[in-house]
């Protein structure tokens, strides 16, 4: 395989193109990229034009990470693809401003009231979002008067207190950091309702948006710094807990992909070691001899070559084993009978959509069974991997991606409009901006609904 970036993209198209099973596999969902593949490997075959290096670009630019392909490898290699043409080429500056969410949040945090007049004033707005990149009809968010952050070390969340219990590092993720506050504010609540301290980590962001931009230098920073700060915790008895469902399949997978192939996870776990006395004709005479040809052997057998090898390994595996989603953390208190159900009712028809990092998870959908214990609720999910909302993280605010946000989302909000619900539930933030921008349902985080439902039945969360 060549190692120019067109080489990679290539290998990845042949590669699918052999095994062919996504050509019928994928061809019901959201995904760009497989429908794309197989039309530039079909007209080649058909001899009707080559691939041209501008159509393998194209090609990776497509994927979005939404994991909803069956192989891992391809993924992770489409970003490795992504990462050699930035490397070549170079990132555009709207784009590297764009990428760094907690940057820009934090900026136009610290003065939210101007950010928003110029965010919505018609005359300033299209000048702003040009020099961000962001696309001229896409609807911002504004920025609260409180961050997340801010709210938390007011209340001395950052502080570790070493004789709790039952204690929780919270990654709130950058959306509802510096965006949308009122979420990570009633997961705590709704912890702390439950007796579970909460501490809050000095964080960075979770590093999925550069990652899709292919800047994996800025990737690693960010999982650098987080897998520092989250393994501490654990050492210090903290599970991981995420709001966001993106930060929870990447924490918990994404980072720890071939971590368990490592020399040093396979020397801690005994794998190099376990009696290999029975095959001496093997692995040597001694037990020196036979742990360190094995090792050998193994070494040429397994690599941990994912794309955060560079990181510490046995880092990257603790945080995956710690890690949970929200939702699955409450429900795992529920059936062990430690929750509070002590719920008052909720009223209004909502429908709850699942988001595809969340599926990706295979934790089911923890908070429709939570929900479901608040009296008099009425909600039903929104079933099918055909269903996306389109925005794919901050691709969705890109100039040139806009369009084909909106075209991927209209399935899933025309399935919403024939539904006609009160209200829109979903823990995806960014869901919630693409459902913000092109529906007129409330949309409410399903932590928001139940930290209602305790204020109901108790008067305080």
């Amino acid at each position: 395989m060549s190692n120019t970036p067109e080489g990679m993209a290539r290998a990845v198209l042949e590669a699918c193109a052999d095994c062919d099973i996504c050509r019928y596999l994928m061809e019901d969902t959201p995904c760009l990229v497989f429908p794309e593949l197989y039309r530039l490997y079909d007209k080649e075959v058909e001899k009707k034009g080559g691939i041209t290096p501008e159509e393998l670009r194209r090609l990776v630019e497509l994927c979005n990470f939404c994991a909803l392909c069956p192989c891992p490898n391809i993924r992770a290699d489409i970003m490795k693809a992504k990462h050699a043409f930035i490397q070549r080429e170079g990132l555009k500056p709207s784009i590297r401003l764009l990428e760094d969410v907690e940057r820009v949040a934090k900026i136009c945090g610290a003065y939210p009231r101007l950010a928003n007049l110029l965010l919505q004033s018609k005359w300033a707005a299209p000048l702003v979002k040009g020099v961000a990149g962001i696309h001229a009809d896409r609807k911002v968010p504004s920025f609260p008067e409180e961050s997340f952050p801010a709210w938390a070390r007011a209340r001395g969340l950052h502080l570790l207190k070493e004789k709790s219990r039952r204690k929780v590092a919270f990654f709130a993720g950058c959306t509802g950091q510096h965006l949308f506050p009122d979420v990570p504010r009633a997961a705590v609540e709704v912890l702390e309702h439950n007796s579970i301290e909460v501490y809050v980590p000095e964080q960075k962001c979770c590093g999925m948006p550069s990652l899709l931009e292919g800047d994996r230098e800025l990737t690693l920073e960010f999982a650098a710094f987080n897998a520092d700060k989250l393994s501490k915790a654990v050492d210090a008895g903290c599970d991981i807990v995420c709001s966001c469902p993106t930060c929870g399949y990447l924490l918990k997978q994404v980072l720890s992909e071939g971590a368990c192939h490592s020399l040093e996870h396979r020397a801690t776990c005994g794998s190099l070691s376990d009696d290999v006395s029975r095959q001496p004709s093997v692995f040597g005479t001694t037990p020196a001899q036979a742990v360190e040809e094995k090792r050998t052997v193994f070494k040429g057998l397994f690599r941990d070559e994912g794309y955060f090898a560079s990181l510490d390994p046995q880092k990257r595996l603790k945080i995956a084993n710690h890690t949970h989603d929200l939702g699955e953390y409450l429900l795992t208190l529920h059936r062990s009978g430690e929750l509070s159900t002590r719920l008052g009712p909720v009223s209004g028809h909502m429908v709850y959509y699942p988001p595809c990092h969340l599926r990706e998870q295979k934790i089911g959908a923890p908070y429709m069974e939570l929900l479901t214990l608040i009296p008099g609720i009425s909600i039903e999910p929104i079933q099918g991997v055909f269903h996306c909302c389109g925005i794919a993280g901050i691709m969705g605010f890109k100039q040139d991606f806009h369009e084909i946000s909106i075209a991927m989302g209209s399935r899933l909000m025309d399935h919403i409009k024939a539904i006609a619900p009160q209200k829109l539930v979903t823990d995806c933030l960014s869901c919630r901006i693409q459902f913000n921008q092109l529906l007129p349902y409330q949309v409410l985080h399903p932590i928001e609904i139940l930290r209602e439902s305790y204020l109901g039945r108790d008067g305080r969360v």
